[in-house]
């Protein structure tokens, strides 16, 4: 795992590139997993991140911080984004785990 690689992930999200990022930076057979539902393939997954993003307007999603140990990053998310009128503030810990460069596996707490 390269702290770099995740350096250039946490910059791209915080400026916005989403998508990119995903693409760039998810291995193909990513596994993640959040509220107890396991999404395995970077396809799946892919069109997960799509459809909240057609369906939100996202004011700010922004990494503030994180650490590294081996294989895995541990990071604080802030969220600020509106679904249906309903404004969402969120503060979520996420836990990745690198090979080869890319995300195999993510755990949204």
């Amino acid at each position: 795992m390269s702290v770099e690689n995740f350096e250039t992930f946490k910059d791209g999200i915080n400026k916005g590139l989403f998508m990119e990022m995903f693409d760039q930076f998810y291995d193909d057979n990513v596994e993640m997993i959040q509220n107890g539902a396991t999404i395995v393939g970077k396809v799946q997954n892919r069109e997960i991140q799509e459809k909240f993003i057609q369906n939100s307007t996202i004011h700010e999603i922004k990494i503030v911080s994180f650490q590294s140990e081996g294989d895995t990053i541990i990071y604080q998310m802030i969220m600020n984004f509106e679904v249906g009128g309903h404004v969402i503030n969120k503060n979520q810990e996420v836990h990745q785990t690198w090979a080869n460069g890319k995300v195999v596996k993510e755990l949204y707490i």
